[in-house]
């Protein structure tokens, strides 16, 4: 069952002469969705939803989707309270959880937004307070923006708390090797967008922006993809059939990975899962047939 709930509902104040029977003006529509995917863990998506809470130069503009794949562990309630004090709109969407289906999450969130900017995260990935604003300024019609991750350790993790993200300090985080990967594949990606490489750079689903429209044109994930990985990879591929380019954004931002053990389905690459076969089958149309829409082959 989808839940799309707005749960923050701001209360205008209603002058007294004017009685009770009021049409209030409504806001402007937002710019850019931010959705976070998530799936039990919650004090990591508390952290995530925090980082977003202390974005700059985007009042007005944004508003957060919780995409969540039927976690019991108090993530709604998490949620809730978040969206009690959230200056913008912040909705939920979930289900009932057969299986990881980070694809059908994500679907849900672009179903459940309104804004013509997306901008995809996970709940365990905390964002530097521009990242949102960077995003928007970088936004390309026919390209797709790609991003990446430091990944904390656990450690350094178990470190960041509220202050540590209000302050922006975790941007300073991280192991000196996490942060010479991350500026060599932004040096790597740069290359890659001016020799054309196909599927390069890679989008990576924690730190993707694109606009509606062109996610519209090729249905968005898959939800066949159940299970760890590939779905990202396969909005690429679809992405690329119609023409869209990846550009990448990490020399300009990038995510901050919480620490957390692995998922179980997780295999680098997808290697001996059904996720794979599903990838690597022939004839693959650029338009998927179970995504934000259900049609017939």
């Amino acid at each position: 069952m989808i839940l799309p709930l707005l749960l923050a509902k701001k209360k205008i104040p209603v002058p007294a002469e004017f009685g009770s029977e009021v049409f209030m003006q409504m806001p402007k529509a937002p710019q850019i969705a931010v959705i976070v995917s998530s799936y039990q863990r919650s004090r990591h998506l508390r952290r995530s939803l925090l980082s977003i809470a202390h974005q700059h130069d985007v009042a007005g503009q944004m508003e957060v989707v919780v995409a969540d794949d039927g976690s019991t562990d108090g993530t709604e309630q998490v949620v809730q309270t978040f969206a009690d004090s959230a200056p913008f709109p912040v909705y939920f969407t979930s289900h009932r959880h057969e299986g990881f289906q980070l694809a059908r999450s994500r679907n849900e969130g672009v179903r459940a937004s309104r804004a013509p900017y997306l901008l995809f995260v996970d709940g365990d990935c905390i964002l530097p307070p521009d990242h949102v604003a960077i995003h928007l300024r970088c936004r390309q019609r026919g390209v797709v923006m790609a991003g990446d991750c430091i990944r904390l350790d656990k450690e350094t993790s178990d470190a960041i708390v509220d202050e540590t993200i209000r302050r922006g300090d975790f941007v300073q985080m991280g192991s000196p090797v996490e942060h010479d990967r991350l500026r060599t594949k932004a040096f790597r990606a740069k290359i890659y967008s001016l020799l054309r490489i196909p599927m390069r750079p890679r989008l990576t689903g924690n730190n993707i922006g694109i606009w509606r429209e062109d996610l519209e044109r090729v249905n968005g994930f898959d939800e066949k993809f159940v299970g760890w990985g590939l779905e990202d990879r396969d909005l690429q591929f679809r992405l690329s059939r119609t023409g869209f380019r990846c550009r990448s954004i990490l020399s300009s931002t990038m995510a901050f990975h919480l620490w957390h053990e692995p998922h179980p389905t997780c295999r680098r690459n997808g290697e001996g899962t059904e996720n794979l076969k599903y990838y690597q089958r022939k004839g693959r149309p650029a338009f998927c047939c179970n995504g934000l829409t259900k049609r017939e082959p």
